[in-house]
Formats: structure tokens, sequence, C-alpha cells
């Protein structure tokens, strides 16, 4: 009887390497770029103090590059000052009320922010509002001609595609907030056989979002260590 071919260590090894590129593939898509937004920081910030904001700019456009930088402060937060960013000019446009409205920051030639990377651009303000967050409005220009509006405001439990920057001032009124919002946002169901309350239904849809790509990500691995062992045990005839 004619005894199939062998298939060597080294094929059956790229193979179930193979297998875990795909895994690893896999968990990747469905994570999504949880970072690829523009993004608020603030050391120590709290309510009735100053602070230093720091927004984190990423240039996400694969065909050109970002050029210019806008952020426009909501009513009640009043710039005292904008750092310098090496390679960029910085301009404020005053508020008719006082203080400055609006700071925007242009790329030298040479210093734009090209795709894939991203900087960090500071604004001083004076003291901060009593709020349990605040949303920022940042517009951003790229090479092209093309302006991105990051001002989006969640109001649901879906993350809109240009989110605003937000940054938390009190982490449990705003955590109380957003949840009263989802429930305000949720249709209330005409006729229901066995009704799941609102809040574990909203859990169980958050564990299935956060456990989907590690389980597929983990049977597609079990499936490459099968494969890895396989390929180390000798065939017998």
């Amino acid at each position: 009887m004619t005894r199939p071919p062998r298939i060597c260590f080294s094929q059956r090894a790229h193979r179930a390497a193979s297998v875990l590129g795909t895994a690893a593939g896999a968990l990747f898509l469905l994570a999504g770029p949880a970072s690829a937004h523009v993004r608020v920081f603030a050391d120590g910030a709290k309510e009735g103090s100053p602070a230093t904001l720091r927004f984190r700019v990423p240039s996400e456009k694969a065909d050109a590059t970002t050029v210019r930088v806008a952020v426009t402060l909501p009513k009640g937060i009043r710039s005292t000052g904008a750092p310098p960013a090496s390679g960029w000019t910085g301009k404020e446009t005053p508020s008719p009320e006082g203080g400055t409205i609006q700071v925007m920051w242009t790329a030298a030639a040479g210093h734009e922010l090209k795709p894939d990377a991203h900087r960090y651009f500071d604004v001083r303000v004076g003291p901060l509002p009593k709020k349990a967050s605040i949303a920022f409005d940042v517009a951003q220009t790229y090479s092209d001609g093309s302006v991105v509006n990051w001002n989006e405001r969640q109001t649901g439990t879906k993350m809109p595609d240009f989110p605003a920057p937000v940054l938390v001032l009190d982490a449990t009124a705003a955590k109380a907030e957003q949840t009263r919002q989802e429930a305000v946002a949720q249709p209330t169901p005409t006729a229901v056989v066995s009704p799941m309350p609102a809040a574990a239904a909203q859990e169980e849809g958050a564990d299935a979002a956060s456990w989907l790509p590690w389980t597929v990500a983990a049977v597609l691995g079990a499936g490459a260590v099968v494969a890895i062992r396989r390929s180390t045990t000798p065939n017998r005839a």
C-alpha cells in the first residue's frame, strides 16, 4: 500500500504559525482602534483650580499629513496661555467676554504630523468649573484640505465616530450621568415575555462585547497548539 507523502517539520511549523497569525489578526480586527481618537489629559485637574490641558492628536489618514489643530474652549473655561509647540505656530482667538475662545496651531514646513504619528498640544486654563466632565471641540485639518471635527457627544451606549475629547473631573458623577443617558436612550419594549432588568441586560451586552474578541482568538490559538503538537509527533507506519 502506498504511504501518503510526509510533511517535514518546518512545513508543519509554518502552517501552525500561520494559524497563530490569523488568531492575532482576528483579535486586532475585533478589538478595533480603541485609542485612535483625540483625547485630553490634565494631571491633578480638579474643580475650582487652574490646570494644563494636554490634547493628544493622532494623524489617522494614510495619504495626508496633519497641518493644523484648533481647540475651542467651552463656555466657562478661560485660557491663560498656550506653551510653544516645536515646529508649530500658535494663535489665540479672543472671546468677546474676555479670555480665549480658541487656540490654533499650524505646522511649519517639514513639521507636519505624518500618518500614524501623534503629538501633544498644551493649553493652560484658569479655574475649572464645577462640572463632572468637560467636553472640548477639536478641528483637525489635513494636507489634502479635509477637516475632521472631533465634537460629537455620546448620548447612548454607542460610541460616535468622532467623539469630542472629554476631561473627567468627578468620575462618580460622570458615570452616573452616562448611566442616566443610556437608560433614556433604551427603547421601551411593547411586549416582553420574561423581562430582564435593564441594568442586567446592559451588563450582559458589555460582557459579550469584552469577551468576544478573546474567545475568537482563543479558539484559533487552540487550533494552532494542536497543529504544533502534531508537527512534533513522529509519523508511525
